[in-house]
């Protein structure tokens, strides 16, 4: 009790009394499996701050580690303990990490700095794992599976926190686990469905009238005295732009004269995130200004932060429309929540959500501090209504199901294994997956080793691997395992510097969209396939004619052309129909991609392919010509800045240096000194 009185807790709720008395911090492991908001991430800052050792805190995204050490930093103070984060490059053992007693890290960065050997790792005793029951994602639930595995496999205590899911005991029967299990929720939770004429609870209904999301989100704004707040899930960007600007004008109604200003503020910096506001900033500006907003993948980084600011914060955002792709990514309580699209296209069809992604999404309604119920809507068409309510209401959750069957996935992870000293021959590398979530769910690996098999015979056959009185990493493949990359994207990197062709700038582009870490690629439309089979067969030397997705593979080595020449967001949106956000997330991506390019380079030796790397990784980190490189390396100046400097005759930092505080400030508003 001492603990969450210093936590700021004098009362346990009952998940936390009902934990304690199950004794969850007790010898061994244990996963809590409950609601979001219940209370789970306190019981983690008590056995951290009640840990002897070193604490890892393992999230599933960047912005969530970043929030996480915010908040432990300020709660873990009291106890003398430091808080460090772990999201930065993977090509590195970030060795400044051993001086924290608590690190919050990605599993992502987590796992690359098992790769790398981090000293500090075996300091580690416990490991709290945020959203445990996300193993079943097909993205990053194979990653995190192998974290897990060699946590465990290092005899380091797990704390696993997990939503409510149907087999929670599976997880806590394979982490030799005691299961906390609770449904309680700080706020009740009503779940109704709303066919767009009437919105029915269990309870009772409602009749609808006025536009359905107009309606519904009237209603969200009533509660707690006209002081609620709804987020609205549509899926798709362009839905969610489109359905904001329609809601706008209802938010606009509950703003108070306060409200107005901060909405007014904020909206100000969504419009100049970045150098030249594009029509995507401005659209998202103007509905700030009334109170709501949108958020997608497509938003720079100062977006989404003026957002949360607005929403958490100020509370001055009274509604936010936003993807189902990225509720993963949204810590954002509300009054209300409303599902309008229950559907996601797979690439092929429309498809229902999966009941668990639906539960998770409208487990978000209940703001703990400011409303007394949460409410929870799905919306759909009359006659989806019967297949929405038993699909979502009577039937049951998905069980959660291992990812570590993909051969992709298992290619890199095994080279991991290996190269890090962790499996030393084939015995050991079956013996490791014995220990995996995959061989406890069914029942065990071997129909997992014919695969371990076929990928260790494709590590030998590209020379990341030999066997060598066991199983050894070549130096090249160290170097594979260091950089996070798929062994596949290696091999044809490698592949790619050997040809002793005079390899042009577009040609080291083409080879970047060639790599797995390149999916999804920017799809060439039917209309203008024509014009870049003929782009095709000018600019490339050898095309090949066999590859089914080249045209795609061209025009994403276009678009990183056309944003390391400079052109502004404005125009990548107008030619290739991408926004802000999703160009910067690509030219991230591509960067690292250029990076381990030249890093294979300097491993093979190859001094021209090598310097031409390194140049292109600058210019893509910065999406500037050469000639802004130099400019572009002084801190706060970035492309359009370093552009205007150039226009203005300054060429080099120490020309640069040389200006006067007010000749710099002109110079780099773009008005001539």
């Amino acid at each position: 009790m001492e603990t969450l009185l210093k936590l700021g807790y004098p009362e346990p709720n009952p998940l936390q009394k009902q934990a304690l008395e199950q004794d969850y911090l007790g010898a061994g492991n244990c996963v809590v499996s409950a609601p979001t908001a219940s209370g789970k991430t306190l019981l983690a800052l008590k056995a951290i701050a009640e840990n002897e050792g070193k604490s890892v805190y393992v999230v599933p995204l960047r912005a969530l580690a970043t929030e996480k050490k915010k908040e432990f930093k300020e709660a873990l103070e009291p106890f003398g303990l430091t808080v460090g984060l772990a999201t930065g490059e993977l090509d590195s053992s970030s060795e400044h990490l051993r001086e924290y007693d608590v690190v919050v890290s990605t599993s992502e960065k987590l796992d690359s700095l098992f790769r790398h050997k981090a000293p500090w790792l075996k300091d580690v005793s416990l490991a709290v794992i945020d959203e445990v029951h996300l193993m079943g994602d097909g993205r990053r639930g194979a990653t995190l599976e192998m974290v897990a595995t060699k946590l465990l496999d290092n005899g380091v205590r797990v704390l696993a926190l997990s939503a409510t899911i149907p087999n929670d005991k599976d997880f806590a029967d394979w982490l030799g686990a005691r299961l906390v299990k609770s449904d309680y929720r700080p706020t009740p939770l009503e779940i109704g469905v709303c066919d767009g004429e009437e919105l029915e609870f269990a309870s009772h209904s409602e009749k609808i009238s006025g536009g359905r999301e107009r309606a519904l989100l009237k209603k969200a704004l009533q509660e707690n005295g006209g002081k609620g707040q709804a987020l609205v899930f549509v899926s798709s960007r362009r839905n969610a732009e489109s359905l904001a600007k329609q809601l706008s004008s209802t938010t606009e109604k509950f703003l108070t004269e306060p409200e107005k200003e901060a909405c007014e503020a904020l909206a100000e910096n969504a419009l100049n995130a970045l150098g030249h506001p594009t029509g995507q900033c401005r659209a998202l500006a103007d509905c700030m200004r009334n109170g709501a907003a949108f958020h997608h993948a497509g938003l720079v980084a100062k977006q989404r932060d003026a957002i949360e600011r607005g929403f958490k914060e100020l509370r001055c955002l009274k509604a936010i429309v936003c993807t189902t792709t990225l509720a993963m990514g949204l810590d954002y309580p509300a009054s209300w929540v409303l599902v309008r699209d229950l559907k996601r296209f797979n690439g092929a069809f429309a498809e229902f959500i999966p009941a668990l992604e639906a539960a998770q999404i409208v487990g978000r309604a209940g703001r703990p501090r400011y409303d007394d119920r949460g409410v929870g809507v799905l919306c759909c068409t009359p006659h989806e209504k019967n297949e929405v309510k038993e699909r979502y209401l009577s039937g049951e959750l998905e069980d959660v199901y291992s990812q570590l069957s993909s051969r992709p996935l298992l290619r890199g992870h095994c080279l991991g294994l290996i190269a890090a000293g962790h499996c030393r021959d084939y015995d050991e590398i079956y013996s490791f997956f014995e220990k995996t979530f995959f061989a406890h769910q069914y029942g065990d690996a071997r129909q997992l080793f014919s695969q371990v098999d076929g990928v260790v015979g494709e590590l030998k056959e590209y020379d990341f691997v030999r066997e060598k009185r066991g199983l050894v990493a070549t130096p090249v493949g160290k170097r594979v395992s260091e950089l996070y990359i798929d062994p596949l994207t290696a091999a044809s990197f490698i592949s790619f510097i050997q040809k002793n062709n005079h390899k042009k700038p577009f040609d080291y582009l083409m080879e970047l969209a060639n790599a797995t870490e390149s999916r999804p690629l920017v799809r060439a439309a039917k209309n203008e396939q024509k014009e870049l089979w003929e782009e095709c067969y000018s600019l490339l030397e050898e095309p090949d004619l066999h590859d089914p997705e080249l045209l795609d593979k061209y025009k994403s080595a276009k678009l990183l052309n056309a944003w390391i020449n400079e052109a502004t967001e404005q125009q990548i949106m107008d030619s290739f129909g991408l926004p802000p956000g999703v160009v910067h997330t690509r030219a991230r991506n591509s960067e690292w991609l250029a990076y381990s390019l030249q890093e294979m380079a300097f491993a093979l030796n190859r001094t021209r392919e090598n310097a031409e790397a390194k140049r292109l990784t600058r210019r893509i980190k910065y999406g500037v010509k050469d000639e802004l490189l130099e400019l572009c390396s002084i801190r706060g100046i970035g492309r359009v800045r370093a552009r205007y400097l150039w226009r203005a005759g300054v060429k080099t930092g120490e020309e640069y240096r040389a200006l006067s505080e007010e000749k710099r400030k002109a110079a780099i508003s773009g008005k001539s000194i």
